[in-house]
């Protein structure tokens, strides 16, 4: 695990300037910032903090993005310099060339080119905890909003690693440690960030990160009162990573559009939302308000309370669809899959066939893109739903079109990553035989790359998912829904 003091001396180094990325530490020779010195007169630290903060929190919201929609069943990796054992959820292991990668590019001095999701995720923890211990009690300059920040950052590093990871250390070189034993931190950090600010934008931020916390730990109750609160806060609410072509692209558009040799392609299903990122600068949404009636919807479908799950499901549509769109010039050819609006697609061999999620590609054509939301499903569909079970699985096609490459469909999955190679030969205290070394894949998980594979009907004009995970999903719910799981 990266050492904390280096962690934090980079953030002041790198990021006390505008001109940040074109500093190398390693180069700097100044007596007069030592690490005592630093520590002991830390006034006007929490300003470059907050930017080392930021920083690091796109970077490892980036990572996930690529790194976790491989593993799910939002892309395919056909040919690309990625691992392609990451379609093989089975398969994964701590030392995966794509799980040590360092896939968004920071400037040498401040990357390790074997650091990948898990890491950055753990660096954000580590700059946030010295922050707080630190940095923030010795900044006479700190503001109330700047320290509630710190706490949502941290907050949001350990929801991360806890929504991807099985177990894994929360100190430097500490005991791996259950991911639901950490969602409980993640908790108070953020209630700590709502107490302390005043900003009506935050405060409704902070609330939403509590929602998809308390979702994560089992807490229906709080997780609703959350949402509503965000919701009463902020309607339309979206908290960014933030990303700029020229210090830090986000690779996901990197990954998916402008590439060269690569081909990740989404599932067919899936085809109408990308390209979601146009340019290296676009952000991606890390916390929207589309999610709080997403948690609302998948509560009362638990509570029995059906005609309330098809409001807040509709509410999630509308608020999906209202959404800002661009114009996009893709000019991608779409080898090996379908390219024509004529095609239909059905989810399942058993399902009916859908019309509307191919788009034509190549060329000059012009398709509409959504940065922030958008879903195929209408309100029409969610009325149709008269069942839980039918709830449920529009609950989650939701969530994964809403969702769709933010890093979050692999999680909604059941799977939980190995932390990588580097934490287990850097720790005596966790070995290749342990939970936190070992990928988890729930048994209703197709085997192999099932969850990537397609038929082409040509003739007939119509792509046959082989699996609806959305309603394997349903079918196990009691497994799936963290509102049932035990």
């Amino acid at each position: 695990m990266s050492n904390k003091i280096t962690v934090i001396a980079a953030a002041f180094l790198m990021l006390a300037c505008a001109a940040c990325d074109l500093v190398d530490p390693s180069k700097v020779e100044n007596p007069q910032i030592t690490q005592d010195a630093l520590m002991s007169n830390a006034v006007g630290g929490t300003t470059p903090l907050l930017s080392g903060l930021r920083r690091y929190f796109a970077v490892a919201v980036g990572n996930a993005g690529i790194v976790t929609d491989m593993v799910s069943d939002n892309y395919d990796n056909r040919a690309s310099y990625f691992s392609n054992i990451l379609d093989s959820p089975r398969e994964i292991m701590p030392g995966d060339l794509t799980l040590n990668a360092n896939l968004v590019a920071l400037p040498a001095s401040a990357a390790n080119p074997q650091d990948g999701m898990y890491f950055y995720m753990q660096n954000l923890r580590a700059m946030a905890d010295v922050g707080l211990t630190t940095v923030v009690p010795n900044d006479a300059t700190t503001t109330d909003e700047q320290k509630a920040e710190v706490h949502f950052y941290k907050g949001m590093a350990l929801l991360l690693l806890s929504e991807n990871f099985s177990a894994f250390p929360i100190v430097e070189k500490g005991p791996a440690v259950a991911a639901s034993a950490v969602v409980p931190i993640a908790i108070q950090e953020f209630k700590t960030a709502l107490a302390t600010t005043t900003n009506a934008a935050m405060k409704a931020t902070y609330s939403l990160a509590l929602a998809r916390a308390y979702r994560l730990a089992k807490d229906r109750t709080n997780a609703v009162a959350e949402a509503r609160a965000s919701l009463a806060l902020s309607p339309a609410s979206v908290f960014f990573a933030q990303f700029d072509a020229a210090a830090l692209g986000n690779r996901c558009y990197g990954a998916a559009v402008a590439r060269t040799s690569n081909d990740i392609q989404p599932l067919p299903r899936l085809d109408f939302l990308e390209p979601k990122y146009t340019a290296a600068g676009t952000p991606i949404p890390a916390l929207k308000a589309e999610e709080a009636h997403l948690i609302i919807a998948e509560a009362a479908v638990a509570n029995g309370d059906l005609a309330g799950a098809r409001t807040a499901m509709i509410n999630a549509v509308t608020l999906a669809k209202s959404r800002s769109t661009l114009n996009y010039n893709d000019r991608d050819v779409r080898l090996n899959r379908p390219s024509d609006t004529t095609y239909v697609v059905k989810a399942d061999p058993s399902a009916a066939a859908k019309a509307g999620l191919i788009r034509k590609r190549g060329g000059t054509t012009i398709v509409v893109t959504s940065p922030v939301s958008n879903t195929s499903v209408t309100a029409a569909e969610i009325n149709a739903m008269t069942t839980a079970a039918q709830l449920y699985r529009g609950v989650y096609l939701l969530r994964q079109e809403i969702f769709f490459f933010e890093g979050r469909r692999m999680s909604d999955l059941g799977i939980r990553l190995p932390v990588n190679q580097r934490q287990i030969d850097g720790n005596p205290n966790i070995t290749a035989a342990s939970a936190a070394a070992t990928v988890a894949v729930p048994g209703y998980i197709p085997l192999s790359d099932g969850l990537d594979q397609f038929t082409i009907d040509a003739a007939a004009r119509t792509v046959t998912i082989a699996y609806d995970l959305n309603l394997i999903l349903a079918n196990n719910i009691a497994q799936a829904s963290p509102f049932l799981a035990p």
